[in-house]
């Protein structure tokens, strides 16, 4: 029989990355730096409605996040390494999570691949709907890993701030050219300073591809954040549009989980109440920190609800809520501060230190060394970025000791004048009155000539401790670039190291400073600390723990933090587990447990031995539970293992027999070489050429879909569990396998294996579908479901367990969900759904009122 081709050969061809930048033309003498260009990108697919773009940029993890119409439940990204050549080849698969989103009145689902890659470097990928490739003919957007931490070669960030608004004609062509100059920047990613979006941070201001407007598609519109944000990952500060409600879109659509989750940061909605006499409000509460080489980098939440003052101000409130001691943000900065001495410190957040805008001026509740200025400063942070007033200014430290802070409000929306008195600290400041169309200037800046000079970013370029600030306004020019040579205390990075647990007595290490020339001193456990280089070896070493502390030394400063590692050298084996014993708990476990070895350092683990092979190896538990079929006799053995991987002698073994599980009440694996123990049937045909067990199986090869068999089963049964057989040869859309049906034929839920081969569940009751994240692979598998319907309607009283080749798919099986009250009637296997492709094998189906097992 004629059968499609494989999964691995319906693969798309990909192509390599290229983004089209504009050069702008000159503002000052200072010349404006170069910006990339290639051939206009063609259209997208019609089925996305947001471009990808990247979040959660943070050691080897990053998000990639794209949105798209709801005519298909499953997505896909893939991704691949950049060779040596430059070539790149998205091959890996991701499956991400989606939500619905809705845009003005279109729903849409909003997706997201969280990758952890395999190692630094530069990736490509590409993002489809179904098998659809949704970037259509455009290149592969590139990405490059973030900085990896200890790494001193050097890196460039940018900064944008106040942005994502259009007029009422639903363009913003300044904020479309500060696109295009971001994206040629060779920024590794952005940082925002809150306001990102306008007027008040909805869907609708973010948009998105096809809708256009007044406040619409002011981020995802075809030349807004379209244009950099496929290669340039975001950050993104919350600001006071955007922050009320009890949803928000920043938190949704900046996804950035590993960032928030790695610093113990927050990302959530919160109800404060009632400070200075405010209103109880849902604001969002967003602070979160991350490292790129010796930099840490903190994106703080400082922002109110403009007209929830109470007896106070905004100003005062968020000062109040966010900053004052003992406050969630602020304890967690304090800590964080203080567990970082020794980088490179950079914050983020959008009411000003210092501001020459009348309309949004300096936030006297945070600056001063009192206040958050000075608890930054006196924490080392060097440099704050800021937003709010839609200026730019850059501001000197106002003492020893406090931070240089900028103000960068020009991302995009409405500009302001400096239109106050220019303070002292004021260096070099640009605003624009857009009623009186002139500029106005402080410090030692000249009034700019047109708007396009004040809407602008900020390209920060780190190496080692220097850091240069590069603003560049909206026509590519760039004014104001200062660099700053920072005394920052040294870090010590250990490269290599033994392993946690080794059987050697012998070690090496290798390690490197933050920053050069550095000297080095190495002291091994209570020992003496002595001058070193790297490589460091130490031999003869006692079996037990160890622990070495290597310190850098710069330019006579020393690593109030040294780097440390231990490490434990023991190379006796453990002694071997007592007292083994098996219990078959049902025709389908098998539940051990034995006694704690003993070992001179501690047992690490056990190794569990089934038949005389190695079946799993645990932690440092007493117990285990073994998946087995029923009606089988297995031997177990058990062994112990230590922390350098030394394993003890097998225990004593011991054999099992397990029970015979229950005769299902109905079973069929297609022996009789027809269907007619079937109710009813379409399109499946009986073959023998590949079969999981006998002589026969029956096959589903489709263009058209509608290839299935149902049975009604002789009572109705509150619990349900149904098996079949398959084996996925080819397939271009979904395949349905497994379905319990009502006795009138009402479909309870069902399982498929979707376009991307990984295993999913429908449960018709709720009208979702849960993707497993596993991917049966070619070859016949067992698949069995077990469902137990709800004990009341309306509740979440039901049981869903999904086992694959007998062992339970977790992520599919609940035991509190609603599947509805009407008993189970009906068993199906095959798919009714008609128009898809697919070519299918089922065997070996069966139906019982207990667990059934492999056949």
């Amino acid at each position: 029989m004629k059968r499609m081709p494989k999964r691995s050969m319906r693969r798309s061809r990909l192509l390599i990355a290229a983004l089209a930048v504009l050069i702008g033309s000159a503002f000052v003498s200072t010349p404006a730096f170069a910006a990339s260009s290639s051939p206009s990108a063609v259209a997208y697919d019609a089925h996305l409605t947001r471009a990808p773009y990247l979040t959660d940029l943070v050691g080897l993890h990053v998000a990639i996040n794209f949105a798209t119409d709801q005519s298909g439940t499953t997505a896909s990204v893939k991704y691949g390494a950049v060779d040596g050549s430059g070539g790149c080849t998205p091959s890996t698969t991701a499956t991400p999570s989606r939500v619905t989103v809705t845009v003005g009145a279109v729903r849409e689902y909003q997706w997201t691949a969280r990758l952890t890659l395999p190692a630094t470097g530069a990736y490509c990928y590409r993002v489809f709907l179904g098998t659809t490739d949704l970037l259509a003919g455009n290149a592969s957007p590139r990405f490059t890993t973030q900085v990896a931490v200890g790494d001193t070669s050097g890196f460039t960030f940018d900064v944008l701030g106040d942005w994502g608004q259009v007029g009422t004609d639903g363009t913003n062509p300044d904020q479309s050219n500060l696109m295009k100059q971001i994206a040629g920047s060779g920024a590794r990613f952005l940082v925002t300073v809150g306001d990102n979006g306008y007027p008040n941070g909805s869907q609708i201001n973010y948009g998105d591809l096809q809708q256009t407007g007044a406040s619409t598609s002011a981020i995802f519109g075809p030349s807004m954040w379209t244009v950099p944000g496929s290669s340039i990952p975001i950050f993104t500060a919350a600001g006071n549009h955007g922050l009320s409600g009890t949803t928000h879109t920043d938190i949704t659509t900046w996804t950035q989980d590993n960032a928030v989750a790695s610093s113990g940061g927050r990302y959530q909605n919160d109800v404060y109440c009632c400070v200075n006499g405010s209103t109880s409000a849902n604001y969002g509460s967003e602070w979160y920190a991350f490292n790129a080489g010796n930099a840490r980098f903190y994106v703080l939440d400082s922002a109110w609800g403009d007209t929830n003052g109470g007896n106070a101000t905004p100003y005062a409130n968020d000062a109040a809520a966010h900053f004052a001691p003992g406050t969630p943000e602020y304890t967690w900065l304090l800590n964080d501060l203080r567990t970082h001495p020794t980088q490179l410190k950079f914050a983020f957040f959008h009411y000003p230190l210092h501001s020459d805008n009348k309309s949004q001026p300096s936030d006297t509740y945070l600056d001063g060394a009192a206040n958050l200025e000075g608890l930054l400063g006196s924490h080392g942070v060097q440099v704050v970025f800021n937003g709010h007033a839609h200026i730019y200014e850059r501001n000197n430290p106002t003492a020893s000791g406090m931070p240089i802070s900028y103000v960068t409000g020009g991302g995009g929306s409405t500009l302001e004048p400096m239109d106050g008195t220019c303070g002292s600290y004021d260096a070099y400041a640009v605003g624009w009155s857009p009623s009186k169309l002139k500029g106005s200037a402080c410090g030692s800046a000249r009034p700019p000539s047109s708007a396009a000079n004040v809407f602008h970013f900020l390209k920060v370029t780190v190496t080692g401790a220097s850091v240069t600030v590069t603003p560049v306004d909206s026509l590519g020019n760039v004014f104001d670039a200062h660099t700053y040579k920072f005394q920052v205390p040294p870090d010590t990075y250990l490269d290599s190291t033994p392993p946690i647990g080794t059987s050697s007595t012998s070690a090496a290490f290798s390690f490197h400073a933050s920053d050069s020339p550095a000297t080095f001193t190495c002291k091994l456990d209570s020992g003496t600390a002595t001058s070193c280089t790297s490589p460091k070896s130490y031999s003869g070493l006692s079996e037990g723990t160890h622990t070495v502390a290597v310190t850098a030394t710069v330019k006579g400063q020393a690593d109030p933090t040294p780097a440390t590692y231990t490490w434990t050298v023991d190379a006796t084996a453990p002694a071997p587990p007592t007292n083994l014993t098996a219990v078959a708990a049902s025709p389908f476990d098998v539940n051990l447990h034995w006694t704690t070895a003993t070992d001179n350092t501690g047992v690490t683990g056990y190794r569990i031995y089934r038949d005389g092979q190695l079946l799993r190896e645990v932690g440092a538990v007493t117990s285990f539970s073994d998946a087995v079929l029923g009606s089988s006799t297995h031997a177990y053995a058990v062994t112990a293992i230590d922390v350098a991987g030394n394993e003890s002698a097998r225990s004593t073994a011991v054999s099992v027999t397990t029970p015979a599980p229950a005769t299902p009440i109905f079973a069929d694996g297609f022996e009789s070489g027809d269907l007619s123990a079937w109710s009813s049937k379409a399109g499946l045909v009986v073959e023998s050429t590949t079969v999981h067990t006998g002589h026969y199986a029956v096959e589903g090869n489709s263009t058209s879909g509608n290839t299935f068999a149902k049975k009604t089963l002789p009572s109705t049964y509150p619990d349900g569990y149904a098996r079949v057989a398959f084996d996925v040869v080819a397939q271009s859309a979904p395949v349905n396998l497994l379905r319990l049906r009502t006795q009138a034929g009402t479909s309870i839920g069902y399982l498929y294996v979707d376009t991307t081969g990984v295993l999913g569940f429908h449960n018709d009751t709720l009208g979702t579908n849960t993707l497993s994240g596993v991917a049966p692979g070619d070859g016949w598998h067992v698949l069995e479901l077990h469902i137990g319907v709800d004990s009341s309607p309306g509740t979440a009283t039901g049981t869903v367990q999904v086992w694959l080749d007998n062992a339970l798919v977790s992520t599919l099986s609940n035991s509190a969900v609603d599947v509805g009250a009407t008993p189970i009637g009906g068993l199906q296997i095959g798919d009714v759904q008609a128009g898809r492709s697919y070519d299918v094998l089922l065997d070996d189906a069966a139906f019982s009122s207990a667990r059934i097992g492999i056949s």
